[in-house]
């Protein structure tokens, strides 16, 4: 079987492409994260990132939440 050829693009065409808007998760977790450490410094990014992640799950900012 062939080996798929790769499609490159150059540096200056994937600098041109526009970025996407951030979701609601990205922006919770931009602001919550800081806040969570700062409240909370011996604990580790992972966990930090884990907790915020979690309380995410019942946010009012969640589109998708289905608990009130």
């Amino acid at each position: 079987m062939a080996k798929a050829q790769r499609i490159s693009v150059s540096k200056t065409q994937a600098s041109s492409r526009s970025k996407r808007q951030p979701t609601a998760y990205n922006l919770y977790i931009k602001d919550g994260l800081p806040k969570y450490k700062a409240a909370h410094p011996n604990v580790e990014h992972k966990e930090a990132f884990r907790q915020v992640a979690y309380l995410w799950k019942y946010a009012a900012e969640n589109p998708n939440r289905t608990y009130i």
